[in-house]
């Protein structure tokens, strides 16, 4: 195990987060990704990247990969999406001369989607993916990431920015900013997020063909229907509800509240991306995070595009990612 594999207590600092499992990369099980097939009158769900499968702390990943050569872009979904919500940016990413590693993310797509709700706990998700940069022998890689998978990022860059060259952030600012609230809205715009954790949601979302879901929860989705050829499996449903069960608000808020630590100073350059069309989250809590940078940072706004900005404005996210990435 190595040395970054040792810090098991690399979350500890922040104050709102601590390992509570063993990091270190598992063997390596590689298979073709198997294709998707469309049923009979149905709307078939969009294949995941092509890659491999992986054996990472226990769980079988999928892990999406295209394109070879030394520059490496890692990039992290979050919900409702798997691997495939990248696949406007992966083609650019590939020309430009880079070997891009896209993961389906713990219950997503064709990585495993264990029911223990632990699993999903935020140290397990990032022990994950540093598990898997091991595996694949990669010490520095630039990151992206949205929503959870944005999280993921922002955390990822903290506490081991050694192993990430530059970072662009889609829709989620600095963990930090973003649990320090300023207004009753802000804490509104979060009302989803204590739905996905009550008893009864994946059956309210499943009723009538996932009416409620569809409606209120990713209305302004690209693909509504391709979600929905996804989420009507249970199994895949409770695996995207179980990332808010195992990390409730709640507990943020409340580490936010008691903690007496020295904010957490962004150490890897970042680029923030927020779309004046996010239903979910607000423009401030990505704004702020120059304020808990130590490295550059930049903001964009990104206008007319829901909070699905990577789909929406493709070209204009693919510009912005590789600018930044050229900037290092």
């Amino acid at each position: 195990m190595n040395e970054n594999n040792q810090r098991r207590d690399f979350l500890k600092a922040g104050g709102l987060l601590a390992v509570s499992g063993a990091m270190g990369a598992l063997p390596i099980q590689a298979a073709a990704a198997p294709a998707m097939k469309k049923k009979s009158g149905q709307m078939s769900a969009r294949p995941s990247i092509p890659g491999k499968k992986m054996m990472l702390n226990g769980i079988n990943y999928h892990v999406g990969e295209q394109g070879t050569g030394d520059k490496v872009a890692l990039l992290l979904h979050g919900m409702p999406d798997t691997s495939a919500v990248w696949h406007l940016q992966v083609p650019a990413l590939v020309q430009a001369g880079y070997r891009v590693i896209a993961p389906d993310m713990l219950g997503y797509g064709e990585t495993d989607k264990p029911e223990d709700v632990q699993r999903y706990k935020a140290e397990m998700l990032i022990g994950d993916m540093v598990a898997m940069l091991d595996t694949l022998g990669l010490k520095q890689v630039d990151l992206v990431g949205h929503d959870w998978g944005a999280l993921v990022s922002w955390e990822l860059a903290l506490n081991f920015p050694e192993r990430f060259r530059r970072h662009v952030a889609l829709s989620v600012g600095h963990p930090d900013v973003m649990m320090n609230l300023n207004t009753v809205a802000e804490v509104k715009d979060s009302w989803y997020m204590y739905l996905n954790t009550q008893a009864s949601a994946a059956a309210a979302y499943a009723a009538n063909d996932g009416a409620f879901f569809k409606r209120f929860i990713i209305p302004t989705h690209p693909e509504v229907d391709e979600v929905w050829a996804r989420m009507k499996d249970l199994k895949a449903m409770n695996g995207m509800l179980n990332w808010d069960k195992a990390n409730p608000m709640a507990d943020f808020y409340l580490a936010a509240a008691s903690n007496t630590a020295a904010p957490r100073m962004g150490k890897v350059p970042t680029l923030g991306l927020w779309s004046t069309g996010d239903a979910y989250l607000w423009e401030a809590q990505v704004k702020d995070s120059a304020k808990l940078m130590s490295a550059p940072w930049r903001y964009q706004r990104i206008a007319d595009a829901s909070h699905w900005i990577m789909m929406d404005r493709a070209k204009q996210v693919n510009a912005a990612i590789l600018d930044w990435f050229n900037k290092g």
